[in-house]
């Protein structure tokens, strides 16, 4: 009776291990050899250098604000396909439940007829530690995995560098407005 208890454990814990992939790095491995499957793959050290190199050579605040929180990011996965059926939704939704029980959460989730589009995030202490980005619709498929070192107070600060700036345009155009003349 042991030996048989035994057997069905640890044949239901081979089975289980074999279902869908349980880390971002597992599904890009799983789907990016698929006949249609456009991947990409960037080390982070390469994202830190072309940042840095951007941001000596550009003049433009704007863009200077974006590229310091755009450091941050280390290895970048990137995988497309403009079938559908390359990925069935089926396992797209295994897959997403697989990842929520390992720290992710949702930060956008939009469902609009056959499209859906999913951020995700999974977060320790103050700091983003990973991004997924998922847009799964009838035109195709596209799965971004992000390794970071973004800070919620670098975002709150970009995000308030840009309304600064734009409150700060808003009254430049109403002073603009006051000061032609009337004929």
């Amino acid at each position: 009776m042991k030996l048989l208890s035994y057997s069905i454990l640890l044949l239901s814990l081979l089975l289980t291990s074999c279902g869908a992939p349980k880390t971002t790095a597992q599904f890009y491995q799983t789907h990016k050899s698929r006949p249609g499957v456009t991947n990409f793959k960037l080390p982070g050290w390469l994202v830190w250098l072309g940042g840095g190199i951007t941001y000596n050579s550009i003049k433009d605040e704007d863009t200077k604000a974006a590229l310091r929180v755009a450091r941050k990011v280390g290895k970048m996965r990137l995988m497309a396909s403009e079938n559908t059926g390359v990925i069935p939704q089926a396992e797209v939704e295994a897959f997403l439940g697989d990842i929520k029980q390992t720290g992710y959460d949702d930060l956008i989730y939009v469902k609009h007829e056959s499209s859906i589009v999913n951020v995700m995030v999974r977060d320790n202490k103050s700091k983003i530690r990973n991004v997924l980005l998922m847009v799964h619709d009838q035109d195709g498929f596209v799965f971004l995995d992000l390794k970071t070192r973004i800070k919620y107070d670098e975002i709150s600060d970009l995000i308030n560098y840009f309304l600064k700036k734009e409150d700060e345009e808003k009254e430049k155009e109403k002073e603009k407005v006051e000061e032609v003349p009337r004929a």
